[in-house]
């Protein structure tokens, strides 16, 4: 998901991350996305292709609370966690052996993604991955909306 369409400019929102059983694959968690909201006197440079009556502005992503992972399985497990930029770069950020039957929380809270660059199809994504599909179990908390930007000159 990249863009997400709005009647207002679009405030922070809650996002539950729960995911049962994580993958060997990288799998993404939270991601940073923009957002189409109206500006009907296109006062903003940066239109909506789908409708000139639209701006896409820029979004964000916000952690809120530790990663939490549990191994449900009856022997250790690693986990991994990355961040991909909107650029494409790697960020790694994480990998843990956790313990059967243990729980490891990852102190993500103020982690910020974001979405900067209108014309890229992604923003920045935080994914997972584990050494056995299905025995890690996570949660945690986060917030996405809309970043503001500086109004153009003249307005």
């Amino acid at each position: 998901m990249a863009r997400i369409n709005t009647r207002l400019a679009a405030t922070a929102q809650p996002v539950r991350i729960a995911f049962e059983g994580v993958p060997t694959a990288w799998t993404t968690i939270l991601e940073a996305n923009d957002f189409s909201v109206p500006d009907p006197n296109q006062d903003w440079p940066e239109r909506d292709p789908d409708n000139p009556n639209r701006r896409i502005q820029p979004g964000y992503a916000l952690v809120l609370a530790p990663l939490m992972m549990h191994n449900t399985s009856g022997a250790s497990c690693w986990v991994e966690v990355r961040t991909m930029t909107e650029s494409g770069d790697e960020v790694n950020q994480l990998r843990i052996d956790i313990p059967s039957l243990d729980t490891y929380l990852h102190p993500a809270p103020g982690q910020q993604l974001l979405k900067l660059d209108l014309s890229t199809a992604t923003g920045d994504r935080m994914q997972i991955r584990a050494q056995t599909a299905g025995v890690i179990h996570l949660t945690s908390a986060a917030a996405e909306g809309s970043a503001e930007k500086h109004q153009p000159e003249g307005l």
